[in-house]
């Protein structure tokens, strides 16, 4: 019997090294909680809604969604159609969608602002969902507890396996010098740093650039530090372990000049490592199709390990797994949760997503049957394949103001404007101010 298509759509200070960034502009203090309460372990959708088809939005920062798109609606009365939203201002958005009731029935959350937004109830409790139709979470490459969870409960499901920033290196350039090229997963900084002086020739060559903010939090946690207090409400970077691990970028920099300053990256290109005149940078593991646009479409001779390690420390690599979640008050929990189910257990949604983002499940399995270049099926594959556990990236339940104030203070002591005193101090005086707000 057919059925009428329903639209579930309600009316109504200076440029610093690229990479370093915090994960989305703009402030969320204003941000309200949306109506309604969590949706406990039952659905939130009555009969009536779960029988009937309807149009879905589906909200995402990037558009790699398509073909999955189009496998679901061409077998589906129900029909998902895409809302592409830049991911600057994507959670300030996905708030005020929440505080007017207009938030699509699909949710590419940011990973960085999910425990802000599960902790204000937004969110649909799916464990109930996960119980009833027996999926398979243990073939998950990241837990839906972990990776979406909130006191225990899920709140939604891994999109992809979470990867960290891992370690480019320019083989070419390592021979050149005369260098041993780096272990996988047990390389130190000091080994890296004492690479880096080897190789670089500056101008010409450099030995390494400075990395992305979330790189400092993998080296202080390794260092035996943190970032914040078991309880959140206290920075701790100016701690002796959370110093020692900003002292190599300040080195490379300022001291042995072998790292390149913001200007002498610009001339290197929007890709620096592309430009093959630097040994090593911080770089996205497992991710094919960015590995081609940093190595002249895959032809440098040139690999990627795990990021080094603090010497005598443990390894620590956060990574960011950013979820699909349900809104807690759209009465179309059952048609969302079929549409999330299809993309990440469904076999076609898999042949469709194997080689363009880690898939959340059993990812290494499923790449050894889709993937048949040998060279990037090991590239893809290898960080969950290491017996090696990620652990989310985490600023606390306010990311964006956390995230500003460090990065702030760490481009000031990197462009020698702060010692690293001075520069840790600042950033918990401004992070702990910002955690007492209300």
């Amino acid at each position: 019997m057919s059925t009428m298509l329903k639209s579930a759509t309600q009316p109504s200070r200076r440029a610093f090294l690229k990479g370093m960034s915090v994960a989305a502009g703009g402030a969320l203090l204003a941000a309200c909680a949306a109506p309604g309460a969590s949706g406990g372990d039952e659905s939130m959708a009555d009969d009536s809604a779960m029988e009937e088809a309807v149009t879905l939005r589906f909200m995402a920062w990037g558009d790699i969604f398509g073909e999955v798109l189009d496998l679901y609606n061409g077998s589906n009365d129900t029909q998902v159609e895409m809302a592409v939203s830049p991911w600057s201002g994507y959670a300030e958005k996905m708030l005020t969608q929440f505080a007017g009731g207009t938030a699509p029935e699909v949710l590419w959350v940011q990973a960085p602002f999910f425990p802000m937004l599960v902790r204000r109830s937004v969110f649909a409790e799916v464990d109930g969902l996960i119980e009833r139709d027996g999926v398979d979470v243990d073939g998950l490459v990241g837990s839906p507890w972990v990776w979406a969870g909130f006191e225990g409960k899920a709140y939604g499901v891994p999109s992809h396996g979470a990867v960290p920033r891992g370690l480019a290196y320019n083989i070419r350039l390592f021979e050149e010098a005369g260098v041993e090229l780096p272990r996988y997963d047990d390389w130190t900084m000091d080994e890296m740093d004492a690479a880096a002086k080897a190789i670089a020739s500056p101008p010409d060559i450099w030995g390494a650039a400075t990395p992305p903010n979330m790189v400092y939090l993998d080296l202080i946690m390794s260092n035996g530090g943190s970032l914040l207090s078991e309880d959140e409400t206290q920075c701790l970077v100016n701690s002796d372990e959370a110093r020692e691990a900003f002292a190599y970028s300040v080195d490379w920099l300022l001291e042995a000049g072998i790292a390149p300053t913001p200007a002498e990256q610009q001339l290197l290109g929007e890709r620096i490592f592309a430009s093959d005149k630097i040994g090593m940078v911080a770089a996205v593991l497992s991710d094919w199709d960015s590995w081609g646009a940093n190595t002249q479409d895959y032809a440098m001779n040139a690999t990627m390990a795990l990021w080094p390690i603090m010497p005598g420390g443990k390894r620590v690599s956060t990574g960011q797994s950013h979820p699909f979640s349900i809104p807690a008050n759209t009465p179309y929990v059952d048609q969302a949760w079929d549409f999330i189910s299809f993309y990440v257990w469904n076999e076609e949604a898999i042949t469709a997503m194997i080689k363009k983002i880690p898939i959340p499940y059993k990812f290494a399995e499923n790449a050894a049957k889709f993937v048949d270049d040998p060279v990037q099926l090991e590239f893809m594959t290898k960080p969950f394949t290491f017996g090696h556990t990620f652990v989310p990236e985490h600023w606390g339940t306010k990311p964006t103001e956390v995230q500003r104030a460090f990065t702030e203070e760490l481009e000031l002591m990197l462009l020698g404007d702060s010692s690293i005193e001075e520069a840790t101090d600042n950033m918990v005086d401004k992070i702990n101010a910002i955690l007492a707000e209300e």
